[in-house]
């Protein structure tokens, strides 16, 4: 039986950095933080549809997330998530799991764990290309366990490469797609003592 939580998401998410500028400081950089957490766990995983969710809420709701006026738009969403440390905020929900819920990470729970790439809505602009994202996901029980961003100037496979050698992969089973059909992924999945389960094409 799981005992009530002894601190808040909140507390854990005033770990993370505000990187924005004094100027630009109009609403609290936690009450923000936790409206895309929440919003996501409850299936709104594009700016609109956070703004939507948050601005459904009751007034006394923003108030304990810690807004001391009406929550922004979708454009300061995108700017403020652009903007902090994945890593810090990756860091930040661990605690709030293992400690503030009590909940369990341990190796037994993360296996199989399927890798993918996913480019992220409304990042491209007419200089950049959109940004992309590798996450790694527990298919036992549905949770992202961690990811990392692909840089400009190389591809999916070989980002999730530099990506695996940072996790313990001993006892796991790593699942992907035709993306990651290349001979120096499994490697480094063999090297790190995980095994692998790919898709192959006819060009592979």
């Amino acid at each position: 039986m799981l005992t009530a939580p002894t601190r808040s998401l909140l507390y854990y998410l005033q770990q993370v950095p505000d990187s924005r500028g004094r100027k630009g400081r109009r609403h609290d950089f936690v009450a923000m933080l936790s409206t895309v957490i929440c919003a996501v766990l409850c299936n709104h995983g594009n700016y609109e549809a956070m703004v939507q969710w948050i601005h459904l809420q009751e007034v006394e709701f923003w108030h304990c997330l810690g807004y001391l006026r009406t929550p922004p738009k979708a454009t300061t969403f995108r700017r403020l998530l652009s903007a902090i440390s994945p890593e810090a905020l990756q860091t930040a929900l661990e605690q709030w799991i293992t400690e503030g819920l009590g909940l369990s990470l341990s190796a037994e729970e993360l296996q199989p764990i399927s890798i993918d790439g996913k480019t992220l809505r409304g990042t491209k602009s007419r200089h950049t290309r959109a940004w992309q994202v590798l996450t790694l996901l527990d298919q036992k029980t549905g949770c992202v366990l961690s990811q990392a961003p692909v840089g400009e100037n190389t591809n999916e496979a070989r980002a999730a490469q530099e990506f695996l050698q940072g996790l313990v992969l001993e006892g796991k089973l790593v699942v992907g797609d035709a993306a990651y059909c290349q001979k120096d992924f499994c490697q480094t999945v063999l090297d790190g003592g995980g095994d692998y389960l790919v898709l192959v094409k006819d060009n592979q």
